[in-house]
């Protein structure tokens, strides 16, 4: 008979590979230690990280919770070992973090673990050290109440994992986002992160508005709008920023269901719906918002690392979303007095504003000058050969008009151009030529926006941003590229930071930041340009090597043949 194909796995192997779908990171070692912090009633949360030679060297998370005696630490670093779970019966009604009895289990089968845990009424802490699974030292000694777990040569047995870690920067600001999104979903809590003996953020307990305020810094704190609506089903509640304050994608739209940091795109949609038209269509708020669900709408079991649920009920709840942030936003709608109906004599009626019969309108004067700098920063060293199209006009102020030699009709629309001849020559230069600010712009970030501006000061620098830390939880931009101008503003720049951070730090986060400089610093929609400088666009756009798309892929011409114009009008 032929040996069966079919085997069992050792339980080295099988924890492994628990470990690889838990612990994908130092980051998960982070928010799978806070959350059985918080399960054990902690009140106050220290992460302490130390990194050394280009990576992670240990994480240790304390905490002021109950504490384990000394059977219970021998059990918890067993695989799928729970206090919080005593029969299937109870997934249907999880309300802790953590359930599934894995964790600990998977940080020791990949790293060195340490744990020191003393419980109120014990003489003495229990202690245990594992590496690799197996138990190496075991104990008691003296420590306060509560629990130290210490996390060290993380993926020290497993080099494929340890390859695929990324930069200290990296590695941190992800660290710093888990904690960022666990203090904002627990604000009762107090939280610190040190990072080699600095602090990167904490948090009072104090409540969620606090939380915000230390998080993102009391200009974000300072002009939140309350959410705080219920339906049979869903209670909404929480803060929501005011329009103004912009993301170009949901990385700060903040998320906690029944206490549970979560991620999900349709709840940050049905955000992002509140808001109506109050917002572009490409753009996300900033929005911290906890929902309260009845537990058995409510899957928390689909995600090993318990990142995602289920909602059985989700377009109810995604409605209840909506409704809740576009209530909060009723406190913007401005309160008019009723029109005055009175008949007014024709002196005090206002002419209309002449519109040009045809042509290019002439800008106004301070319209000029800035189309003329932004100009000059495009304009060729040789003179752009012909382009082979003369300007008709413009169109709602957005829009050039031209028509071939052939007879073609010819659009163009004016900021992809200008943003793809000035991407075309920031890239040619490696480098951004820069301007020092007469007064520094400060902004406030978040502790992951901060690791992340600190790891990519060089890129920022190589693209005109000259950047330094400026006080708790904020950066001074010193510099910024020439092609932004002279009065940049503090607005313009933070747009362009969070826009950049948003992406993420990919491998493209230089390219990103590059065609970010060559949109903000491109002539815009809406600006009149005259026709000697529509000219000049048209041929500078003509003498780029790729004239036809802007950086980000949208069309910057558009040809009518005369073919086509003439089935337009069924001449052919």
């Amino acid at each position: 008979m032929s040996e069966s194909a079919i085997r069992h796995l050792d339980p080295a192997t099988i924890t492994k590979i628990a470990a690889g779908e838990v612990i994908e990171r130092p980051a998960s070692v982070v928010k799978e230690l806070a959350e059985n912090a918080l399960d054990a009633g902690a009140t106050r949360l220290a992460i302490a990280v130390e990194s050394r030679a280009g990576a992670i060297a240990s994480v240790r998370v304390t905490d002021d919770g109950s504490g384990m005696s000394a059977e219970d630490l021998r059990l918890a670093i067993l695989p799928h070992t729970t206090s919080k779970l005593r029969g299937v019966e109870d997934l249907d009604s999880v309300t802790t973090m953590g359930f599934r009895g894995e964790a600990l289990a998977s940080i020791a089968a990949v790293a060195r673990l340490t744990i020191v845990s003393r419980r109120e009424g014990d003489l003495l802490a229990a202690r245990v050290v594992v590496t690799g699974g197996v138990v190496e030292e075991a104990g008691e000694t003296p420590a306060p109440v509560g629990t130290t777990v210490t996390v060290e040569d993380l993926f020290f047995n497993t080099p494929a994992r340890k390859k695929f870690q990324k930069s200290i920067g990296t590695e941190t600001a992800q660290i710093a986002g888990v904690v960022e999104r666990l203090a904002l979903a627990r604000p009762d809590r107090r939280f610190s992160l040190v990072h080699n003996g600095r602090t990167r953020l904490s948090t009072p307990g104090a409540g969620l508005a606090e939380a915000i305020a230390s998080l993102h810094g009391p200009e974000l704190g300072s002009g939140l709008l309350a959410v705080d609506a219920a339906t049979p089903i869903c209670r909404v509640s929480g803060y929501v920023a005011r329009p103004a304050v912009q993301r170009p994608n949901p990385y700060q739209v903040y998320l906690a269901i029944n206490g549970r940091t979560v991620q999900s795109a349709a709840i940050a949609g049905a955000v992002r719906a509140g808001f109506g038209t109050l917002l572009p269509s490409d753009r996300y708020p900033v929005a911290v918002l906890a929902l309260e669900l009845d537990l058995a709408l409510v899957d928390v079991n689909v995600h090993p690392a318990k990142r995602q649920v289920r909602l059985s009920r989700e377009p109810e709840v995604l409605a209840a979303v909506s409704g809740a942030v576009a209530a909060a936003l009723e406190a913007l709608r401005p309160a008019f007095p009723a029109p005055d109906r009175s008949p007014s004599s024709g002196a005090d009626r206002r002419p209309p504003v002449p519109v040009p019969a045809r042509g290019v309108a002439e800008p106004v004067p301070s319209y000029r000058l800035r189309t003329d700098r932004q100009l000059r920063q495009t304009t060729f060293e040789q003179p752009a050969p012909a382009p082979g199209v003369e300007l008709l006009g413009q169109i709602d102020r957005t829009y050039l008009v031209g028509r071939t030699g052939d007879g073609e009709l010819v659009l163009i629309d004016q900021h992809a151009a200008h943003e793809r001849v000035l991407y075309e020559q920031l890239t040619a230069r490696g480098r951004a030529g820069t301007q020092e600010l007469i007064v520094p712009v400060v902004i406030s970030c978040s502790p992951r926006e901060r690791a992340v501006i600190e790891e990519a000061r060089d890129d920022l620098l190589r693209a005109g941003f000259e950047v330094d830390p400026f006080g708790e939880g904020q950066v001074a931009i010193r510099t910024v590229p020439v092609v932004l101008g002279h009065e940049v503003s503090a607005e313009t720049v933070r747009e362009i930071v969070a826009e950049w951070i948003g992406g993420g730090a990919g491998p493209d986060a230089r390219e990103r930041l590059v065609r970010l400089v060559a949109c903000h610093g491109a002539i815009r929609a809406g600006a009149i340009l005259s026709h000697e400088q529509g000219e000049r666009l048209i041929a500078q756009l003509f003498a780029a090597e790729s004239p036809l798309t802007c950086p980000h892929g949208r069309p910057t011409v558009v040809t009518f043949s005369k073919a086509r114009l003439e089935s337009l009008f069924s001449r052919r």
